[in-house]
């Protein structure tokens, strides 16, 4: 079991992880949105639904500055950022998501299985 060199570490992958589940609910109300403006045809509802668009635009732009420090100690690759490296055969993920796992383990149970090499690393601080 490995653990996280710096405590602002800790911080940067709670922050991401947050911002990614956070994010995926947004959609999640965006999409809702906009269905029910289209099906009642009320005009405001769309306009929040534009303002729920930029939301989700403006939080993909700040998980993805704050995402691209939190490395796993071990193979040292991203793990909540989007990269083009491949994932361990088993990987595991939730609602066809790898990074959305990742979030919820940090969390939930402030630990997290690493999707490229497999290894479990605890959301503690080594010192």
């Amino acid at each position: 079991m490995h653990k996280l060199p710096k405590k602002s570490s800790i911080i940067r992958f709670r922050i991401s992880a947050a911002l990614i589940c956070l994010k995926m609910l947004l959609i999640i109300a965006t999409f809702m949105v906009y269905a029910w403006a289209f099906a009642t045809h009320d005009r405001q509802l769309a306009i929040i639904g534009l303002w729920l668009t930029g939301a989700v635009v403006l939080l993909f732009v700040i998980r993805q500055a704050i995402a691209a420090s939190c490395k796993c100690p071990l193979c040292r690759v991203a793990v909540l950022s989007p990269n083009g490296c491949s994932k361990y055969n088993n990987a595991k993920s939730f609602i066809g998501s790898h990074r959305l796992r990742v979030a919820l383990q940090i969390l939930l149970t402030k630990s997290f299985r690493c999707p490229y090499c497999n290894e479990t690393t605890k959301v503690v601080s080594r010192r």
